[in-house]
């Protein structure tokens, strides 16, 4: 049955499992792309690191070239046909050039000066060239027409295959005469192989896609297509290609094995696999073990509910291997029964009803009534072109109804009481200019303690209601502290101002019993905040009037501190408002 705790138990647990197994899968999914983008941005970052050590090698090559071409052209364009000795001192003079430029660490493989006709081949190799390098590399040069390009462009590298090794060539030409450097292919990747930064593979290309060196010499084993659209064919199911642009002749490429990128989370693949299986075999037992020690007990509590309602005044402890949990709550579900059966719950019910609906009635009954005065007060004012006081008026009459509409509050902290009562006395101030004083003393400790909500507000109202006097200052003094009633500790709140004090009929009232009825509007405030005082504190003493010498009215309101609550620390007082 779908009512069934059985059922609903086992539904909810189901629904769960499946909620934890997708969040699973899309962990993991979200683990594996992760992984993935973060090895791309990783390798991303490496080769830009790479490009720019070969950009910043070949911009070194660039400039010894133009440095040699500016400091020997006049050399190399003078009379080669003179002597022998001056052609020998010419020779030497550009061969020491070439040598100066290409001898250190940073310089390029070689540099070479070419005279036209091939009248004269100066060539000077790096140290990284090897003896059986030489000859083709002199070979080529010498037969080679390094003719000016038709763009105009000197700062463009190009690519020669010279015996099946990869060369990378920068050259100008003027008047016949060619001055170039030239670097192979091998050892641009040189950065690359002497770091040892990983196991992956780098590859450069030129612009047309053709490799020219990397970092693995099996890489083009197996396959006459030495392309880079070649490569991708061939291992793009199981390795990750990151490329990156050289500007002088082509890009660089990463390639990544797949299985690199995510072998650190096939352990924790299958530790995910292995839980759900466990999963599948332990979730019946746990369902059965479940069914045994609550669903039972359950019902056997719910056979002894119906049978209490259908008017049975005993129920006998079920005999059985239950739960200490569950041996306990029979216990206390037949101490219950015989309690209800003893003290008439039902009665009980009702005046506890009755209780909190009056209490109810009281708080309304208490809320203030002055939005009439408030709208005309504004009404007045918009003829006045007062528009600061129209703003201020209608910003603490806002905050006012905020704090009355608050749902279903009984209590609030002093503290926020207080304000309350600031916001209406803000709005009279605006209605009587230059007519009201005020102060209040809150203790720190004193206004985290929960009143009545309006309590305050209740005699302030009554204070402008009976002491207000046109053309005569109002002064209003509001404290708060800590007090105690009977040895027990209270917040002991006074309020006091400068009126004409109470009249006789309030004195009554605030003597007549909290439970008298209420008939007359004028004692509805007075009489309501006794009542309910009596109904939350179980007290008859807590509200005390009396007239302030030599005029004035005075109220005094004890309420005691609640023994759960914890009053704050102690500290400054508020700050005093003086109007």
């Amino acid at each position: 049955m779908k009512n069934s705790i059985v059922y609903k138990f086992s539904a909810a647990l189901t629904v769960i499992l499946g909620i934890l197994f997708t969040v699973l899968l899309l962990s993991n999914l979200y683990s594996l792309e992760v992984v993935r983008n973060q090895s791309l941005s990783n390798s991303r970052n490496t080769l830009s690191i790479y490009v720019g050590n070969i950009h910043s090698m070949l911009n070194i090559y660039s400039k010894d070239l133009m440095e040699v071409f500016e400091t020997n052209i006049d050399a190399a364009m003078d009379d080669w046909t003179a002597g022998d000795s001056g052609r020998y001192f010419k020779s030497v003079q550009l061969r020491n050039a070439l040598k100066t430029k290409t001898s250190g660490s940073f310089s390029s493989d070689g540099m070479f000066i070419k005279l036209p006709d091939n009248r004269e081949f100066i060539v000077q190799f790096g140290s990284r060239v090897s003896s059986k390098e030489k000859l083709p590399l002199n070979d080529f040069m010498i037969k080679h027409d390094f003719k000016p390009k038709p763009d105009g462009n000197t700062d463009e590298w190009t690519h020669f295959e010279i015996h099946g090794a990869h060369y990378l060539f920068k050259y100008m030409t003027y008047s016949d005469i060619s001055f170039g450097t030239f670097v192979k292919a091998d050892t641009l990747l040189s950065i690359v192989k002497g770091e040892g930064a990983d196991n992956d593979r780098y590859v450069i290309s030129d612009r047309s896609g053709a490799v020219l060196a990397s970092t693995n010499d099996d890489l083009n084993k197996g396959t006459d297509d030495l392309t880079m659209d070649g490569l991708m064919k061939r291992y793009e199911k199981t390795h990750l290609f990151i490329s990156q642009p050289i500007g002088e002749f082509g890009q660089m490429t990463k390639i990544v094995a797949k299985q690199s990128v995510f072998s650190g989370l096939k352990l924790i693949q299958w530790i995910i696999i292995a839980l759900g299986i466990v999963s599948v075999v332990v979730v019946p037992l746990v369902l059965r073990t479940l069914a045994r020690g609550i669903v039972r007990p359950v019902l056997e509590l719910v056979k002894a509910a119906k049978e209490v309602e259908n008017g049975q005044r005993e129920f006998p402890i079920p005999h059985g291997r239950y739960s200490m949990e569950f041996t306990k709550l029979f216990h206390s579900f037949h101490s219950m029964v015989r309690e209800i059966t003893d003290l008439k719950i039902h009665t009980y019910e009702e005046k506890i009803e009755r209780s909190r609906a009056e209490l109810k009635y009281l708080q309304m009954q208490i809320r203030p009534h002055f939005f009439l005065n408030a709208i005309s007060t504004i009404s007045s004012l918009t003829y006045q072109n007062k528009n600061e006081e129209i703003r201020q008026l209608i910003l603490h009459l806002s905050e006012h109804l905020r704090y009355r509409f608050k749902g279903g509050l009984i209590l609030v902290p002093i503290h926020e009481e207080i304000k309350h009562v600031e916001h209406y006395i803000r709005m009279q101030e605006i209605r009587y200019p230059d007519q009201i004083f005020y102060m209040t003393d809150i203790d720190s400790d004193a206004g985290q303690v929960p009143i009545p909500q309006f309590l305050l507000q209740t005699f302030v109202e009554n204070i402008f209601k009976h002491a207000m006097i046109y053309g005569k200052m109002l002064s209003i003094f509001i404290r708060a502290s800590k007090d105690t009633m009977e040895d027990k500790p209270c917040v002991k709140i006074v309020i006091e101002d400068n009126g004409e004090g109470f009249p006789p009929h309030v004195w009554k009232t605030a003597e007549a019993p909290a439970h008298d009825p209420i008939e007359r509007g004028d004692r509805v405030g007075i009489a309501n905040i006794r009542k309910t005082l009596q109904l939350l504190y179980k007290r008859d003493d807590l509200l005390t009037l009396s007239n302030a010498e030599p005029s004035g009215a005075k109220i005094e309101l004890r309420v005691p501190v609640p023994e759960t609550r914890e009053l704050a620390p102690k500290g400054e007082r508020h700050a005093l408002h003086v109007d």
